[in-house]
């Protein structure tokens, strides 16, 4: 399920930075393609082990180390087996 832009919350803003996604299941490399003030979208091509739900951390080395926690809200993967995932920050 994919959030539409005329439902979301914020406005998004492209950004594209490398960033690495992790938690128990293991770590994807992935793209970042928006941001706003609640979450990002990230790309990867093929699949990652992360479902709806999970919490992640997130660690974006070029914007001085930084990192958080997410929770996946949608996951996606297009036919050029590319996987688009939602994620929402979490409080810290």
């Amino acid at each position: 399920m994919s959030c539409r832009a005329d439902e979301r919350i914020g406005h998004r803003r492209g950004k594209e930075k490398d960033c690495t996604l992790a938690n128990r299941s293991g770590s994807t490399e992935t793209l970042i393609v928006d941001t706003s003030k609640m979450g990002i979208g990230v790309k990867t091509d093929g699949t990652t082990p992360f479902e709806n739900g999970n919490e992640l951390k997130i660690f974006v080395p070029s914007m001085d180390n930084f990192r958080t926690m997410a929770k996946v809200m949608w996951k996606e993967k297009d036919f050029n087996n590319i996987t688009r995932l939602g994620l929402k920050f979490l409080p810290a």
